[in-house]
């Protein structure tokens, strides 16, 4: 299959097909209710009827069967309709595209310039896109035609039972191991009755994929809440036995580790669900219970496909999805100060979301394996001097964050939205990793660090950043410099070159008196008089896009 083969389908063709076979189908049931009707008739009652009757029945099933083939092949005929109708909308807008940015497409799918024209900017990730568009293009159209292929040939072969039902396309699988783009590519070329396949049959595919449009994944997401539940109550109940059974319980395994992860992802899906509940028009997207120790998700509130302004917050130790309440209450006051500051500066047009992404796994002072260390104020001991010195936790999550990053943008309605890196804690050494290795389409725009221990760069242009869109915020009495002065995670963040942001009490510039952050957890947490901190409100003129209002 290729482009060209796309555009030569004759849906009409099929059409024609379709309702041929529904006027066979519906000739088919009249001789069968004819049947039927003699051989019900009370006064024929004789030898020669009963032959006719055996003859009638014999002729009925032949019916049968030949009516429930003409029905699953006039199903495919409508279904097939619809998805070549799809494919032809859809390559003629990547065909659109490519002309109106003088590029010229390949029936195999590659992508050229048509004219001569200078490799503006953008031009190469212009047509990574039409590339890839190209390609979910026909490995769908290969998908339909192995599909309507196995159809025709079980109705010819006689194998389809009467009364079958169910669809004759099913919805492939998205690429392995796919990049956001290519992800979102499969998806736009599922038609519409295959979209709502994947979502009730198969959410696991798109729930956690970035570059989905993030009402899907939602919604894919909490459909698994029942599955997921019944999985770990399972494997609880396993647990239990297998420790109620060993004589030395779980001395010499790991059973009771496990029961206890087992029993806090329980845990876990309660607080995902209370929730999803309490914010009914927030998107879960990202649920995995399955790859760590840990429970991972991200919870967006408002819509990041269609909003102007996305800010992204990633936490540092001992977050986890119980925190996720808090978190979120964070993001929705942080959310409010942005639309607030955005109306007062006159684009009241503009949109926001606001996510808390939890999609690793930081370190954890609490569960087995972990000491009982005394803590200092605001959580320093193991905590801060040996967790926040360890680099691999960090290592592991910033690929699935600058996926994340990447996600966003690529499944975004608005051209090049407005995305911000929030990263408190660990939280910003994982982000100033995420940013470093953020790919060719340089999602995020700008990035603030607040109460960081380091993030391995020293200036914008180590995290691929524009000069004067990396910041820095730390409260005078924040613990985390008994962790940052060993260089272990790079400089000191307040001897970089970032634009150093100021936390202490102050009036910004819409009148309103500002609290200072104290300590290390105060930066995002709205005062006692429902304000957001000094802190708070240089993280919302930033992830507005209005950093000329930040306190210095």
């Amino acid at each position: 299959m290729n482009l060209r083969d796309i555009a030569q389908w004759d849906v009409r063709a099929l059409q024609t097909v379709q309702r041929s076979l529904s006027e066979r189908a519906a000739t088919i049931a009249f001789v069968q209710d004819g049947l039927a009707d003699i051989g019900r008739l009370p006064t024929w009652q004789d030898d020669a009827a009963d032959a006719a009757r055996r003859r009638f029945r014999t002729a009925a099933d032949d019916l049968s069967r030949e009516s429930a083939a003409v029905a699953v092949v006039e199903s495919l005929a409508r279904e097939l309709f619809d998805a070549v109708t799809h494919l032809q909308t859809e390559l003629d807008g990547v065909r659109d595209t490519a002309v109106a940015h003088g590029m010229a497409l390949s029936d195999n799918g590659d992508v050229a310039d048509a004219v001569d024209i200078p490799d503006a900017a953008g031009r190469e990730e212009l047509r990574a896109e039409l590339g890839a568009a190209a390609r979910a293009l026909i490995l769908q159209a290969e998908d339909l035609v192995a599909d309507a292929a196995a159809v025709l040939t079980r109705a010819a072969d006689g194998a389809v039972e009467p009364g079958e039902v169910g669809r004759g396309l099913s919805a492939p699988a998205p690429p392995p191991d796919g990049s956001p783009l290519a992800n979102r590519e499969y998806w736009d070329a599922l038609p519409a009755a295959q979209r709502r396949e994947v979502i009730e049959l198969h959410p696991d595919w798109v729930g956690n994929r970035d570059g989905i449009p993030s009402a899907v994944r939602h919604e894919a997401n909490v459909s698994r809440f029942a599955d997921e539940r019944s999985r770990w109550e399972l494997e609880r109940d396993r647990l239990r036995e297998r420790l109620d059974h060993n004589v030395f319980g779980g001395a010499f395994t790991d059973d009771d580790a496990r029961l206890w992860y087992a029993e806090q992802k329980l845990r876990d899906l309660d607080d995902l669900e209370s929730l999803v509940r309490d914010h009914p028009d927030g998107r879960l997207m990202l649920l995995d219970l399955q790859s760590g120790e840990r429970t991972m998700a991200a919870f967006a509130l408002g819509d990041p496909d269609t909003a102007d302004h996305i800010s992204v917050t990633t936490p540092g130790i001992d977050t986890t999805v119980g925190s996720l309440a808090g978190m979120t209450d964070e993001a929705s006051a942080l959310k409010a100060e942005i639309e607030r500051q955005l109306d007062l500066s006159g684009r009241t047009d503009d949109t926001v979301s606001t996510i808390a992404w939890l999609g690793y796994q930081p370190p954890t002072t609490t569960g087995p394996g972990n000491y009982d260390v005394p803590f200092l104020d605001q959580n320093v001991g193991r905590g801060w001097l040996l967790d926040a010195w360890q680099s691999d936790r960090a290592t592991a999550g910033a690929p699935k964050l600058a996926s994340f990053y990447e996600g966003l943008d690529v499944a975004s309605q608005t051209p090049d939205p407005h995305i911000t890196a929030l990263g408190h804690s660990y939280g910003s050494y994982t982000q100033g990793l995420a940013l470093q290795d953020a790919g060719p389409r340089l999602p995020v725009d700008d990035a603030v660090f607040y109460g960081s221990p380091g993030f391995d760069a020293n200036d914008e242009s180590d995290l691929g950043l524009a000069p004067g869109h990396g910041f820095v915020m730390r409260a005078h009495d924040d613990p985390i410099t008994l962790a940052d002065g060993f260089g272990r995670l790079g400089p000191d963040p307040v001897q970089t070159d970032l634009e150093q942001l100021s936390v202490r009490e102050a009036t910004t510039p819409d009148g309103v008196r500002r609290e200072d952050a104290n300590g290390h957890s105060e930066y995002p947490r709205p005062s006692d008089n429902g304000e957001l901190r000094a802190s708070g409100y240089n993280m919302a003129v930033i992830a507005a896009g209005l950093p000329e209002l930040a306190l210095r």
